[in-house]
């Protein structure tokens, strides 16, 4: 590739989009006239190493310090006694901004954090109670189905086909002759 300045006409867009790419991205050699040998460049090389092994040096001192402190007895006594005064001083004023809260939220007409959880409590208690009645309707169904099949059964087999109008005369003959000695039950 070509490491020189690239011409003027080739940068007004007679490159496609790939050499232009790449002679763009590429940075000439020009000689420095203050610095023929590159001494400076150099130099400053070798300051940034120095700058990076110290800065890493430190992060490190920095990093095992930390750890050793957190992780000393001390600090977590005096962390848990910072905490525990930190809370007992902080309670009266939680208690404060609670009441002073509750009243403007009650003045709003908005309801408190107190307000919603007992609502979702009743409305948990009603869709439990849904569900009992859910199963029990299903308990009474399948029985309600059990007893009709075993009824249907017999009375399907043993049924000879007679004309409609007889056989609904005396449809009508047994269900009232089943009812008129029999309390009905109530369950």
């Amino acid at each position: 590739m070509n490491t020189y300045p690239v011409p003027l006409q080739q940068t007004r867009g007679q490159l496609d989009g790939k050499e232009r790419i790449a002679t763009m991205s590429l940075q000439p050699d020009i000689p420095e006239y203050l610095d023929p040998l590159g001494t400076l460049r150099a130099a400053s090389d070798a300051s940034m190493e120095i700058w990076q092994s110290a800065r890493d040096l430190s992060m490190e001192t920095w990093s095992n310090l930390m750890i050793d402190l957190v992780n000393s007895e001390e600090y977590s006594q005096a962390t848990s006694k910072w905490l525990d005064t930190y809370l007992t001083l902080s309670q009266p004023f939680q208690r404060i901004v609670g009441t002073t809260m509750t009243q403007v939220l009650s003045g709003l007409n908005i309801p408190a954090r107190t307000d919603v959880m007992s609502l979702a409590e009743r409305l948990t208690n009603v869709e439990i109670r849904l569900d009992d009645l859910d199963a029990k309707l299903d308990d009474i169904l399948h029985s309600l189905e059990t007893i009709a099949a075993s009824n249907l059964a017999p009375s399907i087999t043993t049924m000879a086909p007679t004309s409609p109008a007889i056989s609904a005369g005396a449809a009508q003959e047994k269900s009232s002759s089943k009812t008129q000695g029999k309390p009905k039950e109530v369950h």
